[in-house]
């Protein structure tokens, strides 16, 4: 599977995609230079796979490089940014400027891949609405949204998310 990690951060997730389930990441999308330059070392160390690492996704959509990778993308993952859902935030939700659903809707519905993996913090369950009703337009079948915590899966502290997962319908 090859994947398409926008919000990449620090890489965390996507060593669970190559080495538990053996995708291949093909493009990071990160805006933060600090997560860059922890990616670039895991991408020398042979942690994560060699690909282009772009930064603002605004500029990866603007500047065509969503539309390259038409075709070549079987899976989109991003957590994209919690900090307008956060119960320690002000939970701006949509009225937030740095709330970047917009822009992950975007650039799935401009690479069309086969399946959609997204992550965030339980506060945006107000906003899933949005998110499902846009997938749903762009031609996806949602999944039931699934609230997970680490503790469920042998963690020792709670550390809840929100997964939405989805597949095209018609093969877009």
């Amino acid at each position: 599977m090859n994947e398409l990690s926008l919000f990449s951060g620090a890489g965390g997730g996507l060593l669970a995609t190559k080495h538990l389930l053996g995708w291949t990441t093909i493009g990071y999308v990160e805006i933060d230079s600090y997560c860059q330059r922890i990616l670039i070392q895991r991408i020398k160390k042979g942690y994560l796979d060699p690909a282009p690492i772009f930064g603002d996704i605004k500029q990866f959509i603007s500047e065509g490089y969503a539309e390259a990778y038409q075709g070549l993308v079987d899976v989109i993952t991003a957590g994209f940014p919690c900090q307008p859902f956060s119960v320690a935030g002000k939970q701006q939700g949509e009225d937030d400027p740095r709330n970047m659903w917009p822009q992950t809707a975007k650039t799935i519905f401009i690479v069309k891949p086969q399946f959609v993996l997204l992550e965030n913090v339980p506060g945006i369950r107000r906003y899933v609405p949005v998110v499902v009703r846009n997938l749903r337009r762009i031609g996806y079948k949602v999944r039931r949204p699934l609230i997970v915590s680490a503790r469920d899966v042998g963690a020792p502290h709670l550390r809840k998310r929100l997964w939405i997962m989805a597949y095209a319908k018609n093969g877009l």
